[in-house]
């Protein structure tokens, strides 16, 4: 280990110590003489961060390391935070000047996927049902009812189609409907009355298939009793006789008060 204190005190004095080793003095160095130089070694790169670290192998001073790298031990000193008295070990990371920071390709930022947005179409059929008990359901044994109307307009009343009705058991659908909100109506025939809301509104998403059902009934419908055959005659007959019977009393009535008079 190295005190750098004792290495600054002996920098002065260094080519003169490395002469008395050799067994020389100053006033007589024979020129065939050449002062040791310290051992080469590869310069560190620069990180990614553009720092020039050393790697302090064994043997190292901080005055061969000043001196190889170029710069001075106080230079040293400063980049590292040493101070007198402090000591370099194997092993150890020493900064010995700064680059311009690599540039480190950085790869283009993810693009961000928006939410998918479905697209496509959906359907409303529509079926207009004889309601024949009332009850504003479609049974098993009610058929559809014909000469209707049903039609699908958009929230903004634009009609999107409409069609008269027919005996199909599933009614009409509207196909290739854009997603959004409708309106759809329908309309019983003549002399029916409807047995349901006739308005319904329906949201429809692409890929969607609604289904809506209105109902209606006859209007004014009279059940006929059936009669036996000639009841008529018989029920004139006797109102015919109640009648004369009537009259008859009425006459003898009077007859009996003329005669008081």
């Amino acid at each position: 280990m190295w005190n750098l204190t004792k290495l600054q005190q002996l920098a002065p004095i260094w080519p003169v110590l490395a002469l008395a080793a050799a067994g020389l003095s100053l006033g007589a160095a024979p020129a065939s003489i050449v002062l040791l130089q310290p051992t080469a070694f590869a310069t560190p790169t620069a990180n990614a961060e553009g720092d020039i670290v050393y790697v302090v192998q064994e043997g190292d001073s901080p005055w061969r390391i000043a001196a190889i790298a170029g710069i001075t031990v106080e230079q040293l000193m400063a980049l590292n935070g040493i101070e007198s008295g402090d000591f370099i070990s194997p092993g150890m990371e020493l900064l010995l000047g700064s680059v311009a920071a690599t540039a480190v390709p950085v790869p283009p930022p993810t693009p961000t996927l928006a939410p998918e947005e479905m697209t496509g179409t959906g359907e409303i059929c529509v079926l207009l049902f004889l309601d024949a008990n009332g009850n504003a359901r479609l049974d098993e044994d009610e058929p559809a009812l014909a000469e209707g109307q049903v039609s699908v307009a958009d929230r903004q009343g634009n009609l999107a189609g409409d069609h008269t009705t027919g005996t199909e058991p599933d009614g009409f659908c509207f196909t290739e409907l854009e997603g959004g909100d409708y309106n759809v109506s329908g309309a019983v025939p003549p002399n029916y009355n409807p047995t349901t809301s006739m308005n319904v509104p329906v949201r429809l998403e692409p890929g969607d298939i609604k289904f809506v059902q209105f109902g209606g009934q006859p209007s004014g419908a009279i059940s006929t009793i059936p009669r036996p055959a000639g009841s008529g005659s018989s029920l004139l007959g006797a109102i015919g006789l109640a009648m004369l019977g009537g009259a008859g009393l009425l006459g003898y009535l009077a007859f009996r008060s003329g005669r008081q008079s």
